[in-house]
This record gives C-alpha cells, sequence and structure tokens, in this order.
C-alpha cells in the first residue's frame, strides 16, 4: 500500500493530510505560522515558514506503513519571496493581509491597467497580494528588485526546497498577477513594470504536474523516500471545492477560513469576469471555471470581537454559549468595527456568542441575494474550513442562511484535495471527479 500526502498551506497555518492510494483518509495535522509585525505589514521568515511545513510532513509520513508515492501543496492567496543569487531570501514572506497604501498602488498602476490586469490575470486590485507588494518596493525600496534573481511565492519555495526545481501551476499562479490566464503564460506589461524576465519566475505547468523528486537530504528529513514525488497543487479555495465534490454549476463552496469565501463553478471566463469576482481555471481540463467572492479576514474579526467581549475563552466553551442564545439575540447585530464592543451592553453572553456568528451568516447571506441577481447559482450548499469544526455555528449558519449546508471534510477539504491531486499526478486516480468518488467510498458523506 502507498500513501499519498496533501499540504493546505493557509494564512495562519499548515494543515496536512495522509490518504491511502485507495482513498482512506489515515490521519490529518497543523501547524500554525508564526508572523512578525512591521507597521503595516505581516511577514513570515522563510525557515519558519518550510519548518512548519516539514513538521507536518515529518507527522504524517510518520502515521504511512508504506511508502509515500506522492506529495501535493496547495496555497492561499500570493505571498512573494524575493531571493537573490544563489536563491537565498532577500526579503521575509510578505502575507497578504499586509496593506499597502492605495496611494502607492495609484502610482504605480492607471485605473486602466488596474482593470486590463483583472481581465488578463483574473484577480483583483487589493491594499495586500503581490501587486500591491511590488508596487510598494518599486517606490520604496527599489534596491530589492535590483537584487532580485528570483520571485516566487511561498508554495513555490516549499517544492524548490524539497525537490532542486522551480515550477508553479496556473491555478496557484492566479493571485501571483504576473500569468496571464487564459495562456497560461507571463503577462509580459507586469514584468516590464518591474524589470522582471521571464527567467526569473517559475516556470508555469498545468495542476497535477510532477514537479520533480524529493531530493535525498530532504527526504532524510521528512521521513520520505528519496524520489518522493512532488506534485503541482492549486489555489486553496479550488483544492478545497475538490477536496469536498464541489464541481458543477449551481453547487456552492463556503470556505470559511482566515477569510469566508464563495466559491462557485461557472461555464466560463468570460461569465466570471462579468461577476467582478476572483477567478480560477479550477478543474485541470479548464471546464468548469470557478469565481470566488470573499469576506476577507472574517475570522479573524470574529476573533477579535470574541476575545473583546469574553476575554479568554474556549472555543467549547463560546460554542455552548451561542447554543443557548436565542434566535435572532433580541435584535443585538453586528458589523465588525470598532463600536462593536459597546452594542452588547444590556445583552447576556448566550445572546452575545449567538450574535456574532449571526452577524457573520448575516453577510453571506447578503452576499447570496446579490450573487442571485448576476446569474451565480446556490442549489446545494457545501461548507468546509475551521468554522466547521463548531457544528453549532454551522446550524446557526444555515438557519439565518435558510439553506441547508453539508459540512464535507472539513477543515482538512483543502488538504483532502491536495491528496487527490498528488494521486491524480502519479497515476493512482484517473481525473478530479473519479479521485473524490474513490475517497468518498470511505466515508459517509
Amino acid at each position: 500500500m502507498e500513501y499519498l500526502i496533501g499540504l493546505d498551506i493557509g494564512t495562519s497555518a499548515v494543515k496536512g493530510a495522509l490518504m491511502s492510494e485507495d482513498g482512506r483518509i489515515i490521519r490529518v495535522a497543523a501547524e500554525e505560522f508564526g508572523y512578525v509585525f512591521e507597521g503595516s505589514f505581516k511577514l513570515l521568515y522563510p525557515e519558519d515558514f518550510v519548518r512548519a511545513c516539514s513538521d507536518v510532513v515529518r507527522t504524517l509520513s510518520a502515521s504511512a506503513d508504506g511508502g509515500i508515492a506522492a506529495l501535493c501543496s496547495c496555497c492561499a492567496s500570493g505571498n512573494p519571496l524575493f531571493l537573490g543569487e544563489s536563491s537565498e531570501p532577500l526579503t521575509r514572506i510578505i502575507g497578504w493581509q499586509s496593506e499597502i497604501p492605495w496611494d502607492d498602488l495609484n502610482k504605480v498602476y492607471t485605473k486602466e491597467e488596474q482593470k486590463e490586469i483583472y481581465r488578463v490575470v483574473g484577480w483583483d486590485f487589493f491594499e495586500g497580494m503581490p501587486a500591491a507588494d511590488l508596487a510598494w518596493i518599486s517606490l520604496h525600496r527599489p534596491d530589492i528588485l535590483e537584487k532580485t534573481k528570483m520571485l516566487v511565492m511561498s508554495a513555490e519555495y516549499l517544492n524548490f526546497r524539497l525537490t532542486g526545481k522551480w515550477g508553479v501551476s496556473r491555478s496557484m499562479g492566479t493571485p501571483f498577477y504576473l500569468i496571464d490566464q487564459e495562456k497560461g503564460e507571463y503577462y509580459p506589461p507586469m514584468l516590464d513594470k518591474f524589470g522582471l524576465t521571464a527567467d526569473m519566475l517559475p516556470p508555469i505547468y498545468e495542476k497535477g504536474t510532477v514537479l520533480g523528486a524529493v531530493t535525498p537530504d530532504a527526504a532524510a528529513k521528512l521521513g520520505l523516500d528519496a524520489g518522493t514525488a512532488v506534485v503541482l497543487g492549486s489555489f486553496d479555495h479550488p483544492s478545497g471545492a475538490l477536496g469536498a465534490g464541489v464541481f458543477d454549476e449551481g453547487d456552492l463552496l463556503l470556505s470559511c477560513g482566515t477569510s469566508w469565501v464563495e466559491l462557485f463553478p461557472v461555464a466560463s471566463r468570460e461569465f466570471a469576469l462579468s461577476t467582478g469576482g476572483l477567478v480560477d481555471r479550477f478543474m485541470i481540463d479548464g471546464t468548469p471555471w470557478c469565481v470566488m467572492e470573499s469576506i476577507a479576514s472574517l475570522s479573524d474579526r470574529i476573533d477579535a470581537l470574541r476575545r473583546r467581549l469574553f476575554g479568554k475563552i474556549s472555543y467549547e466553551e463560546f460554542d455552548g454559549l451561542a447554543a443557548a442564545g436565542e434566535p435572532g439575540c433580541r435584535g443585538l447585530k453586528f458589523d465588525f468595527t470598532e463600536d462593536d464592543p459597546g452594542r452588547a451592553k444590556g445583552f447576556g453572553k448566550p445572546d452575545i456568542a449567538r450574535a456574532i456568528i449571526e452577524s457573520s451568516a448575516r453577510l453571506l447571506r447578503d452576499n447570496l441575494s446579490k450573487h442571485r441577481e448576476i446569474g451565480l447559482r446556490a442549489d446545494r450548499i457545501t461548507a468546509i474550513g475551521g468554522i466547521t469544526n463548531s457544528r453549532i455555528s454551522v446550524d446557526i449558519i444555515s438557519s439565518v442562511m435558510e439553506r441547508e449546508i453539508r459540512v464535507v471534510n472539513g477543515r482538512s477539504a483543502g488538504a483532502v484535495g491536495s491528496c487527490l491531486l498528488a494521486g491524480i499526478g502519479v497515476g493512482k486516480f484517473p481525473g478530479e471527479k473519479e479521485a473524490f468518488e474513490r475517497m468518498r467510498g470511505h466515508q459517509s458523506i
């Protein structure tokens, strides 16, 4: 029996899953990242990042009673890393939640360029992400660009450390802002703007492609066999969709991690772009595409409000309070602003706890109403991510949205999706739907 390892490199943590070649999930594991903050930048030391991912791989490989056939990673929004002559880091990994002033973006990109870049790369402009980071560095630290010999994102750096080879999938490269999404090639106007050339960037492949084999040195450190295949994964939410079996128009994935993201499979890229959402190539053969809408950092905002109102409280205790709250919370609502704690005055703890979850669910419900108006269907809803660890939270969200919500693989769905892509890459599964059905045969979904 051979096994597959899938990593889901999220914003706050790396999650991993170990799967047998016949689709059984054997073990899951996770390790949090330790960021440092400098002004408006949220940064991660490259060695700390590699160490956290390596710890998860070691934990999983130790639970396998056979060889690991392949390893695959999916990754959250683009976190760039600038490297020098010998691939040494010139910067720390820049987290997507760093905030670049819009004045800097507007100095570097005209409004017309921002619209055209969205049309080409499928990703709109934000205060964080590589397009914003490149703008800031070009204005304030041009010396970094002058020294840069390789520009990558965190997942590509991890794969390089495992295999000694560079590569990025078209899906993983979506939040890089540098790839022409339809052509699968680097977009010359973006490269020219910052003095980049294609040989300073990872070669582009399709997800599910075997990038290379784990080197003997890396294998010894991770408990793997030298030669274990490393397969290119996807952006994290499409990987979560694969791990949850969300493939077709009419399906909606609620991916509730650090950000709460709604993912809709759609028939064409043109329609996806018309919604103004975030677009990804999604399936290996490119059909369908998907469009995503994000409520950025919502879990962080929920946690901040919970700390301010309850102090140190376990998730289990909070869930117990929310379960005891009255539906509607006697009119208490939150909008996750600085004024929120004052709104809770005079309300009991159960209603306050339930109101935090109800208010979050109301944001999803309002989004769905807008989505219906532009033709995005949500006939079936599947939830994944950390919030699904709380049954009462899922029930509250379902009640507010007045929709049935199923949970498939929960917090581990992205890692499971990576396992399935790993299996596809080395021929264990013929395709995405077949891979999910193989895994599904061992679960009650």
